[in-house]
């Protein structure tokens, strides 16, 4: 587990990083290049990490090997999506998403962060979240760093 004492905020304690897949880690179904790397990195420092798609293009599977310590969940719809974060603890979670089926799960998470990229994000995602970035691996950068994370957390 991580902890960022944020002033104004309080302390963040993040076990679990939930991810939503197209839009967000890809870009036109193919995996943006080092994210793979950072979600590992995450994975070896404790953290638990959670692809949950739709897998509108049929890709998740192939995307992830059983080695990479990354859990993938496919989910129709975005209730599936908050349920789950709500089963994994949503105190000490932080999800990261671009869309509309991602909603649900911004509400219930601890940290929400929306990625605005190459395939937009709808105005829903970015009202429901914590963080907007322009890239996810800003996401990952800001998670990363607890400076990153308080600077732009505090009250």
């Amino acid at each position: 587990m991580k902890t960022v004492s944020v002033p104004g905020w309080g302390a963040l304690h993040i076990k679990h990083v939930v991810l939503d897949l197209n839009g967000t880690i890809t870009q036109s179904g193919k995996l943006i290049p080092g994210v793979l790397d950072r979600l590992r990195r995450f994975h070896a420092e404790g953290l638990k990490v959670y692809i949950l798609s739709g897998d509108t293009r049929g890709t998740l599977a192939q995307m992830f090997d059983q080695t990479s310590g990354i859990k993938v969940i496919t989910t129709r719809d975005g209730e599936e999506k908050r349920a789950f974060v709500e089963s994994i603890g949503p105190e000490v979670t932080v999800c990261i998403g671009n869309g509309n089926i991602d909603v649900p799960m911004f509400k219930a998470a601890r940290l929400a962060i929306c990625t605005i990229q190459a395939e937009g994000a709808t105005t829903k995602a970015m009202y429901e979240a914590d963080i907007v970035v322009t890239h996810v691996m800003d996401a990952l950068d800001i998670l990363s760093d607890p400076l990153k994370l308080t600077a732009t957390l505090r009250g």
